[in-house]
């Protein structure tokens, strides 16, 4: 995990071709940023909402992702109530609000949906591997429900839903590549509150090992373990070691050692 103090600056635009999505929220988070992140890929815009360095709202012009559309997508509300509340939104009048207006919501029920709403486009804009980011610096929500959800989690859940394999091939390496844990990390660990089977992962890297050898130990499919790496290796839980260090000898490789010996 590279020190915010000692590396780099973040452009303020670039590719995300050339710079994972994934890897540049981390270094906002890092840098502890303000600002709003605009993600833009084939006329679709994405703008993601930091504080202090955690995301706290995210928008997107696709219509698949409006609150409307969501709240119809999970049967929240129906087509009617939809189309009825829509003739009713205009400037300084928001759907959401017009729905608990007309007791359609319950306001805590609003809050739930707009969150889930925020992750969803948030956990999309993590799909994408082509289209343009810009930073503007400073720039701030005006939104009076935000997230409040720390980084490293949202980062896991984001890797979590790409299934692209030449994604995680790229970041993890072969078979042979070696990882360990970074220290002084326990803070974050807690903040994740993992699963026991991502929690192991993080147990077997206590000392150098391979690719190979988590995939075998980890009690994951290996498809899921080396997603599971890649998201550790992001948030700065694990590093790429030099050495995989030595394989311990299951009881066959003992056998056949000292027949052949």
């Amino acid at each position: 995990m590279s020190d915010p103090l000692t590396s780099s600056p973040v452009p303020s635009a670039g590719n995300l071709a050339d710079r994972d999505l994934p890897d540049l929220v981390q270094d906002l988070s890092q840098r502890r940023w303000t600002g709003v992140l605009v993600l833009t890929r084939m006329g679709v815009d994405v703008r993601v909402s930091f504080k202090d360095g955690a995301m706290v709202f995210a928008s997107s012009s696709d219509p698949e992702t409006r609150l409307g559309t969501h709240l119809l997508r999970e049967g929240a509300i129906t087509l009617r109530q939809l189309v009825d509340a829509g003739r009713s939104v205009g400037p300084g009048k928001r759907l959401g609000t017009i729905l608990v207006e007309q007791g359609i919501l319950a306001p805590k029920d609003l809050v739930r949906v707009v969150v889930d709403q925020t992750q969803e486009i948030i956990y999309g804009a993590f799909l994408w591997t082509v289209g343009e980011y810009r930073l503007d610096e400073g720039a701030t929500s005006s939104e009076s429900i935000t997230l409040n959800i720390n980084t490293p989690s949202m980062i896991f859940e984001g890797i979590r839903g790409i299934d692209s394999w030449t994604r995680i091939e790229r970041a993890v390496g072969g078979l042979d590549t070696g990882y360990v844990r970074c220290p002084g990390q326990e803070a974050t660990v807690r903040q994740m509150a993992l699963a026991p089977e991502p929690a192991a992962i993080l147990d077997l890297l206590e000392e150098t090992r391979d690719v190979e050898f988590i995939c075998e130990r980890s009690g994951l499919p290996d498809f899921e373990a080396c997603r599971t790496l890649w998201a550790f290796q992001v948030v700065g839980l694990i590093r790429r070691a030099e050495g995989a260090g030595p394989r311990p000898l299951d009881d066959d490789d003992g056998l056949e050692y000292v027949l052949s010996s």
